[in-house]
């Protein structure tokens, strides 16, 4: 420093110390002067000689001094987490971006930031996702966080099987990050990418490029094992050895090298060598099963099975009285088909843990596997009348038992089960486990009547259950779309009355009778509901069984705009809004709905995308095609694949495919459509005819004889359904062809009972439209109706 910048930096010193005094007498002003003092003089001396301090440090002192700690607002925190955490993203996303306005410590402001940016994701706005996690890298990138933030990264594109974007922004975050924590967590990534997409000699590269440049990494030990694998893959059997032996050169004992190195050899058949290192290896650690496992292994390959047995054996020497040494032991024997000394093993094991129902099912197995059904079923039964309700594994006997056979032959095994089960039940006609065993034998069998009554009975002394058995069998037949799951959940709610078990099983209830297009009996269920509990859940499924079942929509607006006068949540606002402009919409008051669904397309909400495909409906039924277009369209830009999007790209296919006529068919269409809707079925199916009637070559044709196939199975119209669809499926050209046909399969299968026809419509659908989508469905229902019938 020359002596003229010196000067210019004691002046500003002194001017810097002169407005910090200035300010500090404005803000602790003293009505008379102070008096000079021998200590006032003192400090004045004192300040003289700061002039003299460089004004960097003298700031620095000055802030070091007065920096206050960070106070957190935790409860604040808290609530976002506890958003976040309830699956409320957008409430989330709002909660953590006020956050981040506050005082952070910075593992806080991390973990905001991770959480923030999953929140995007679960929306699937991967541009704010990927910004989020890049802010926790770029604070810290050697932080724990920055470790989660990369694998979020590369995860995003990984699960979309998008390999060679994960791998190109691994890439990136390496290079711009280089000899940190998070460049060794990208070249992991990148070459477990690269493996993962098949592109094997390039990802053993990239892994070996990672264990030189990165030797401490956390990640090193996988990345040498995958690599490993990788050399056993292309059949590098010399570089995998190398690599091995350079290893073991540095950590000699290492039990987990001499296996991978023995397995090595025993790809190549050097059993001698194998053999020699599991032998060394056991010298050290004498009572590792899985080494124990594999020299037996080794053994039985080369047909000692003597040899084999002895090493085996050896699994339970340590641990005589566990019962997991001896069913490992049953394990091994079965896979070498030694079944005589499995079922001595499970034996031996069940006397040490009797009530281990996976034991009994492992030894039934032994006995399935030779054929010899009533040692099994004997085996069932033994497990069935010790395993209490409760444990591990008893809910799973009876249904094994019941797979044995298909058919007959299963209704052949299963009555003679039930027939034991009773004699047992006269000696224990308390038992729960028995009374359990007795009902399930019956549901599986398809007695569902005496299945229920025998459940029923259960519930009388066996108060431990609070339903969830019942409701586990419930759960069975919906997923089997069998109507006797209404009876089931109906049993729930009135054997536990005033549960959360039972208010779920009447909501389940309500489901399934949507899915059945019972929506009376919907209705009926949900108003009882409400009454006694006016929970919004409920009221917004009344809603929606006014709008989309009953499709009364002033009926379902009443519901929504007094349930919008409750305390709610934000995504039961929403859904509110969303119901109360669907209303609109039907009402003819389009204008209205979309001022309503504005707010929700444009914000960043899970109902983004159903407001843009309501504003699109909006648009279509007062006859704007255009702008429905460009609305659907939006839809799909915001969520690919929705089933939303599927819909809006029904509604355009729609629209472009029936513009003959300047349109004017469709337009009638689409009256028809808000007709049916809006509930006046009439009007709906007048509208209709006469549409045909006067153009009667027009393209909608299909269309219109779909919906009135519609209407008239919802009425239970079945024959006039099938006559519509059939319609529709003599139009040769006609892209909803396969659909119809499907439907009408489904009225034989599902309405009328006629599996033989619901068989042959299935199969003529598959012959005639072979490259329809719809034809992986009737398949499906192909498989199970063979079931059925077998």
């Amino acid at each position: 420093m020359t002596g003229k910048q010196h000067h210019r930096s004691k002046q500003q010193n002194m001017i810097m110390l002169t407005l910090f005094l200035e300010r500090q007498q404005r803000e602790s002003p003293l009505q008379n002067p102070p008096q000079p003092t021998r200590v006032g003089i003192r400090l004045r001396m004192l300040l003289c000689l700061l002039f003299s301090i460089p004004i960097y440090l003298f700031i620095t002192l000055v802030t070091f001094a007065q920096a206050p700690p960070i106070k957190e607002d935790r409860i604040a925190i808290q609530n976002a987490h506890d958003f976040y955490y309830s699956q409320k993203y957008s409430e989330a996303i709002e909660a953590y971006k006020a956050l981040l306005k506050t005082p952070l410590l910075q593992h806080s402001k991390d973990a905001i930031r991770m959480n923030l940016g999953r929140s995007y994701e679960k929306l699937g706005d991967d541009a704010m996702a990927l910004q989020s996690f890049q802010a926790v890298i770029d604070d810290d990138p050697d932080g724990s966080y920055a470790s989660q933030a990369v694998h979020r990264i590369g995860a995003l594109f990984r699960d979309r099987y998008q390999y060679k974007e994960a791998i190109t922004r691994c890439r990136q975050l390496a290079n711009k990050y280089p000899k940190t924590q998070t460049a060794a967590i990208a070249r992991y990534l990148v070459a477990q990418y690269i493996f993962a997409d098949g592109g094997y000699d390039e990802a053993i590269e990239n892994y070996r490029s990672f264990l030189n440049d990165f030797p401490t990494s956390p990640y090193r030990n996988s990345a040498l094992n995958s690599l490993i694998r990788l050399y056993r893959i292309r059949h590098r059997y010399t570089d995998a050895e190398k690599l091995i032996q350079t290893e073991l050169s540095h950590k000699p004992n290492d039990i987990n090298l001499m296996d991978q190195l023995a397995g090595l050899y025993k790809a190549q058949e050097k059993y001698d060598e194998a053999l020699s290192l599991y032998r060394t290896a056991l010298e050290q650690n004498p009572t590792n099963t899985d080494i124990l496992k594999k020299l037996g292994e080794l053994y039985a390959e080369r047909g000692q099975q003597e040899l084999a047995a002895e090493q085996w054996a050896k699994i339970v020497q340590d641990d005589p009285d566990q019962s997991y040494r001896y069913q490992q032991l049953g394990s091994i024997y079965t896979s070498h088909q030694m079944y005589e000394k499995a079922v001595e093993a499970y034996e031996t094991a069940l006397n040490l843990s009797p009530r281990n129902a996976q034991l009994y099912n492992r030894l039934a197995d032994v006995y399935k596997i030779q054929g010899e059904i009533d040692m099994a079923v004997n085996t069932y039964l033994r497990a069935l009348s010790v395993v209490e309700i409760g444990y591990s594994g008893r809910d799973t006997l009876v249904q094994s038992m019941a797979e044995i056979y298909e058919g007959a032959q299963q209704e052949r095994l299963l009555k003679g089960v039930i027939d034991r089960l009773q004699v047992m039940l006269r000696a224990k006609s308390r038992n729960p486990s028995l009374v359990l065993s007795l009902a399930e034998a019956y549901f599986y069998r398809g007695d569902l009547d005496l299945a229920l009554r025998t459940f029923e009975q259960l519930h009388q002394f066996y108060t431990a259950d609070r339903g969830h058995l019942l409701e586990k069998y419930a759960q069975i037949l919906e997923r089997n779309k069998n109507p006797k799951a209404a009876d089931f959940y109906r049993t729930i709610a009135e054997l536990f009355p005033n549960t959360h078990l039972a208010w779920a099983a009447q909501m389940k209830l309500v489901r399934f009778y949507e899915q059945w297009g019972r929506w009376d009996d919907a209705l009926t269920v949900l108003t009882s509901m409400t009454r006694r509990n006016n929970q919004p859940s409920a009221q917004l499924l009344l809603g929606h069984v006014w709008l989309h079942g009953i499709r009364d929509p002033g009926a379902a607006l009443q519901v929504y705009q007094a349930l919008a006068n409750q305390p709610l949540s934000t995504d039961e606002k929403i859904q509110i809004q969303l119901g109360i402009a669907t209303c609109y919409i039907l009402q003819g008051k389009s204008n209205i709905a979309e001022i309503a669904l504005r707010p929700i397309a444009d914000g960043n909400s899970n109902f983004k995308a159903e407001a843009q495909k309501l504003i699109g409906d909006a648009h279509l039924l007062r006859g704007d095609i255009e702008s429905a277009v460009a609305a659907y369209k939006r839809v799909l830009d915001i969520a690919m694949s929705n089933p939303l999007s599927n819909d809006s790209l029904d509604r355009i296919v729609l629209i472009q495919s029936n513009s003959d006529y300047s349109n004017e068919p469709l337009k009638r269409y689409l009256e028809a459509m808000q007709s049916d809707l809006s509930g006046n079925t009439e009007k709906a199916l007048q509208l209709c005819q006469e549409t045909m009637k006067e153009y009667p070559t027009a393209l909608i044709v299909d269309d219109l004889w779909m919906l009135i196939g519609g209407i008239y199975e919802r009425e239970a119209r079945y024959t006039d359904a099938i006559a519509a669809y059939q319609k529709v499926s003599a139009l040769e050209e006609s892209p909803i062809a396969a659909e119809a046909t499907a439907k009408i399969a489904d009225i034989y299968r599902w309405q009328l009972n006629e599996l033989d026809k619901a068989q042959e419509t299935y199969t003529a659908l598959i012959q005639d439209y072979p490259e329809s989508v719809i034809v992986a469905y009737a398949r499906q229902q192909l498989d199970a109706l063979m079931k059925e019938k077998n």
